[in-house]
């Protein structure tokens, strides 16, 4: 049998209009971002069993919506939190660059051997995802799992069940805000 994964991203929140790492900040949606969670869950298709989501403020409010319109219970996991993006979290990337030139040169939010002082490596984060994952291949075979999560999260998802290689992972586009893609996984 397979799951059927749809990997819905959090709605926009004050810090993705200006295109900031949000990390660990548990900012709440603005009004742009509650729409969106209300399309989300009028967009789902129907048979959904199950609801997965992140712990992060901006993803359970992303999921109240599907809440009521499916009355599905979530189940936090924290596997699928977003990535802490440590000393570049609440920064734009011109921020970024003014106050740590270096580390923004050397592209440092986007590699896979070097991170933001105090940021979880991007391997340590891909490994926390695919455990995550690996639970939901085992609690829900042969069902359809909503989880509601982070860009970053979304990314490591399309890593590990697409097969984006490491060169392209970081160029694959992001899926927006209160969208969702789906995923059929062995």
């Amino acid at each position: 049998m397979a799951l059927t994964l749809l990997m819905a991203r959090h709605g926009q929140t004050d810090l993705n209009i200006d295109e900031r790492w949000q990390g660990r900040i548990d900012a709440p949606l603005n009004a742009t971002g509650f729409a969106q969670a209300e399309q989300l869950a009028l967009a789902l298709p129907g048979g959904i069993d199950a609801l997965v989501v992140s712990p992060m403020l901006r993803a359970r409010q992303t999921a109240e919506p599907v809440v009521r319109e499916l009355g599905l219970v979530p189940r936090l996991d924290a596997d699928f939190r977003e990535r802490d993006f440590g000393l570049f979290e609440g920064l734009t990337a011109d921020d970024a660059a003014q106050q740590y030139p270096e580390l923004a040169a050397r592209n440092v939010a986007y590699r896979w051997d070097e991170e933001p002082p105090g940021a979880e490596p991007t391997r340590v984060v891909v490994d926390r995802v695919a455990s995550g994952l690996q639970r939901l291949r085992e609690t829900h075979d042969g069902q359809t799992v909503l989880l509601v999560s982070h860009g970053f999260v979304v990314r490591c998802l399309r890593h590990l069940i697409d097969g984006v290689s490491e060169a392209d992972f970081f160029a694959v586009a992001r899926i927006a805000n209160g969208s969702f893609l789906t995923r059929v996984v062995a």
